[in-house]
């Protein structure tokens, strides 16, 4: 081969990757703008919130289900309300430590129970969020025994 021939050769061959690795590049941005486009808004947190729990359906520990069926459900609106007890607690427990949250506020209209360990559970996180000096309200159309225990 001659140097002319192999200069040309590699000539072509850097231009070639040039290319692909600029593709690579174009698709890393349009994916990224898209993700950005597709992903939900976190809406900004004022300095002085109160952090509303409603818990919908019974407490659960798991969901029912597998996820595919959940999904299936909720595609044709019959998904049944259920709420992580992992969920609540966690939520009173950062909002505990967060400055911006004053005040916890508890509905408890759509509650259906969920075991006495499970409720004992979220109302030691409230006795904790109370404990830090910041207000708790509960609200509730009617009370039964589970969202009265609350």
């Amino acid at each position: 081969m001659t140097p002319v021939v192999r200069f040309f050769k590699f000539t072509w061959q850097a231009l070639d990757a040039t290319r692909k690795v600029l593709h690579l590049l174009v698709l890393l941005f349009f994916f990224l703008i898209l993700i950005a486009a597709v992903s939900p808004k976190v809406p900004p947190i004022p300095s002085k919130a109160a952090l509303v729990v409603a818990p919908q359906g019974p407490l659960v520990e798991q969901l029912s289900g597998d996820p595919l069926e959940r999904a299936i459900a909720e595609i044709y609106g019959r998904e049944r309300p259920e709420t992580l007890v992992r969920d609540v607690l966690d939520a009173i427990k950062f909002a505990k430590t967060d400055d911006r949250i004053q005040a916890l506020v508890l509905d408890v209209s759509a509650l259906a129970g969920g075991g006495l360990a499970k409720l004992e559970e979220v109302a030691s996180a409230i006795r904790d969020f109370k404990a830090s000096g910041k207000k708790v309200i509960a609200y509730g159309d009617t009370f039964d025994q589970s969202q009265y225990s609350l």
